[in-house]
């Protein structure tokens, strides 16, 4: 065996026990928000690639926001401990929310040097952050919660993957990993349950880091309070699908 041989085994190898270390007992994603970001975050099944969610994404997402509307109208709902993300942002990331949130309008990027390395369309009812490493949006009810970051200095993806566990264990509680993905782009999700350490409120969370082009690690997490996993899990691949890369901006 030659000695690259031997080293990209040995590679492959430590990022498997990594990806290990980081999954507890208790099986794969089965559903809900952590089951459409495995599928659709950056290269999934069904990624637009267009900065827009079209087709039938689209059609899911109207009938999700028609049942969600009615859910919040319901006791069940109205009694529910909740989050209020507007008020307290998830620092999942590591990334502090400055700024003042606005309607997002159009298709916002991160930049490096002037030239776009990623990209994300957030719905037009969600409240939308942006800063020079990272874009971040919670929705209109402050109970679901996304944010894309460059991970600056990050040299590969075991680094990415400690600083995006770090951010986890950081805001979350009582946190119960669910076993690793990688996408078929190559994104690396790790999701799972906890506790919000503030709110205290039980949300389960996804957050997936993927090589945004030429050796540019992103991050993106989505955090959504545990009662309305199954009513923004539409919208958030959604979200997923209007992700681009570098190599997106070119086509």
């Amino acid at each position: 065996m030659t000695k690259l041989v031997a080293l990209g085994v040995a590679a492959f190898a430590v990022a498997m026990v990594t990806l290990d270390a980081l999954a507890q007992r208790g099986g794969a994603v089965r559903g809900g928000m952590r089951g459409a970001v495995v599928g659709d975050l950056v290269g999934g099944d069904s990624g637009a690639k267009v900065g827009a969610v079209v087709g039938a994404t689209r059609g899911a997402i109207n009938k999700e926001t028609q049942v969600r509307n009615q859910y919040q109208t319901t006791a069940e709902y109205k009694n529910a401990q909740r989050s209020n993300f507007n008020e307290a942002p998830p620092e999942i990331l590591g990334t502090t929310a400055t700024g003042t949130a606005k309607k997002p309008s159009e298709e916002a990027v991160i930049r490096k040097d002037g030239k776009p390395i990623v990209g994300v369309t957030f719905p037009s009812d969600w409240n939308q952050t942006t800063g020079d490493h990272f874009i971040s949006a919670v929705s209109g009810d402050g109970q679901a919660y996304s944010v894309l970051s460059s991970f600056e200095g990050v040299a590969d993806k075991q680094a990415g993957i400690k600083k995006v566990k770090k951010g986890i264990e950081y805001y979350l509680k009582d946190v119960k990993y669910d076993e690793p993905t990688e996408t078929k782009g190559g994104a690396v999700v790790i999701s799972g349950t906890g506790k919000g350490k503030k709110a205290n409120v039980d949300v389960v969370f996804a957050a997936g880091l993927f090589d945004a082009g030429k050796g540019q690690f992103v991050g993106a997490a989505f955090v959504v309070d545990s009662k309305m996993d199954e009513h923004y899990k539409e919208t958030i691949r959604g979200i997923c699908q209007t992700i681009r890369r570098a190599k997106d901006f070119a086509k």
